[in-house]
């Protein structure tokens, strides 16, 4: 008896967890949607490759969000098999997509700014390495799922019984990639001329952004080694939805400062 109501309190977390990740994602592109026409919509570049990713970032994301919220809200008739096919393209998106954007703005940024070839091809191999086997693993661990998911007609909800015991390596995939990320901009700010110490201060600032992801990645993980199936992935969904929320803003803050959309030119990547 103990054992169903703790699943029940899980169920319930990881409902108003989907919740707080709509709000939180529709909330941020209110607040920036300004912005985002400034400096997506109506840039004078025409390159449409950073819109197709901005779109894939922003608005995909929130799809897959609103998605999660209505599987999750106990209004949905489902069924087993929509239930595994939920889990398939919540966990291969997630992957996939949070991988690919985050790349090719951080591609943008070194390409930008540095013109350095060999930053690019080390960022090129990196991403590759990371992409084949976060993928890889994220098919064996939505693989595995598939036995632990069911639709529970009296909650009229999904439930996972239990997590794959690959979701840490895979979870961990994702983190080391974003480690890279870290090491790759420690590199670049030591390797380029400085006139002092602050200047290298300051480069390092900027990159505060990759760091706060580095430290909800690693959120995931440890969640996944400890945490219930339900909370999991109510801390996963509402990662996603911050992971959106801070590489669209990294995304308009490169496009605008290249452009000079902004005026004045703030040291961060988050202010926007």
């Amino acid at each position: 008896m103990e054992a169903v109501i703790t699943q029940l309190d899980s169920l319930t977390r990881a409902k108003y967890f989907s919740g707080v990740a709509l709000v939180s994602i529709f909330y941020d592109h209110l607040l920036t949607l300004h912005s985002e026409i400034s400096t997506i919509w109506a840039n004078p570049n025409r390159d449409y490759f950073p819109k197709l990713t901005y779109v894939m970032n922003r608005y995909y994301t929130e799809a897959i969000v609103i998605y999660v919220a209505y599987v999750l809200s106990g209004t949905a008739s489902l069924n087993d098999s929509e239930c595994r096919r939920f889990i398939w393209v919540f966990a291969l998106t997630a992957t996939v997509f949070i991988g690919t954007t985050q790349f090719f703005i951080l591609f943008r940024v070194y390409h930008s700014w540095d013109k350095r070839k060999h930053l690019v091809i080390i960022l090129l191999a990196g991403f590759t390495a990371f992409i084949t086997a976060s993928t890889t693993l994220a098919i064996i661990t939505v693989a595995d799922a598939q036995d632990h998911v069911q639709y529970n007609p009296a909650l009229r909800t999904c439930i996972i019984f239990e997590l794959p015991s690959i979701l840490p390596y895979m979870l961990g995939s994702l983190l080391g990639f974003h480690l890279f990320l870290i090491l790759l901009a420690l590199y670049n700010a030591f390797e380029r001329p400085h006139r002092t110490h602050a200047d290298i201060i300051d480069s390092l600032h900027s990159d505060g952004a990759r760091l706060f992801i580095v430290l909800l990645r690693l959120l995931t993980v440890i969640m996944s080694v400890v945490g219930s199936p339900a909370d999991c992935f109510g801390v996963l969904n509402i990662v996603w939805a911050l992971d959106s929320i801070i590489t669209s803003r990294i995304h308009m803050r490169v496009e605008g400062l290249k452009f000079a959309s902004f005026g004045k030119t703030s040291r961060s990547f988050l202010a926007i």
